[in-house]
């Protein structure tokens, strides 16, 4: 009986403790909200209609639309590749390496475009830290996506090659995650309850 009594009060503790802490969840989704907000006021008040003030905000927009290139490329090479592996077509292997050229001459662009649009870009709090992140992210996955078609060049297709086009496809995906964390907000991938 006291068993059962000590399981009732810790059942009922922790449904407790659980309901304060989901509060606090969304008193916090409540303050990034409230900073998302504020960052898109400023960014409507110094862009009149959406329109780049400066030279190097209109270049730096371009990230917005070359960045997709690489996180498409990168993906496709890692299913390419694991397509090769399962079927041994020549096609697959002919195809995935294409895809890492193009990835590793278009991804340094990217993300230095990346690096000029955060400069026109004002972010405080978690969107700072997501910024953050997605830069270096961003900035070493450019450099990895190089390093991986070396390493294909000059070893082949190997276990070398493939652990590294692991590497680049999660790095890739954390990039857009973060990237994706500060266009839509922290809670993107969120399901919904």
């Amino acid at each position: 009986m006291k068993l059962f009594f000590l399981l009732c009060f810790i059942f009922f503790s922790l449904v407790l403790f659980a309901h304060e802490g989901h509060q606090e969840q969304k008193q916090m989704q409540k303050e990034t909200i409230q900073q998302i907000e504020n960052v898109q006021e400023k960014v409507k008040q110094s862009n009149e209609g959406g329109r780049p003030l400066t030279w190097i905000q209109w270049l730096g927009s371009f990230h917005l639309i070359v960045l997709h290139f690489p996180i498409a490329l990168i993906n496709m090479v890692a299913i390419s590749e694991l397509l090769f592996v399962i079927a041994k077509k020549a096609m697959f292997e002919i195809s995935s390496r294409f895809m890492l050229i193009a990835a590793s001459i278009i991804a340094p662009p990217t993300a230095i475009l990346g690096l000029i649009y955060s400069y026109s870009a004002s972010y405080s709090g978690l969107m700072e830290t997501f910024l953050w992140w997605h830069m270096w992210f961003g900035i070493s996955t450019a450099i990895f996506t190089i390093a991986v078609l070396f390493i294909r060049e000059l070893f082949g297709i190997s276990r070398l090659y493939y652990s590294c086009l692991i590497l680049l496809f999660l790095m890739i995906n954390i990039t857009g995650f973060f990237g994706g964390g500060m266009t839509f907000g922290p809670y993107h991938m969120h399901p919904p309850l």
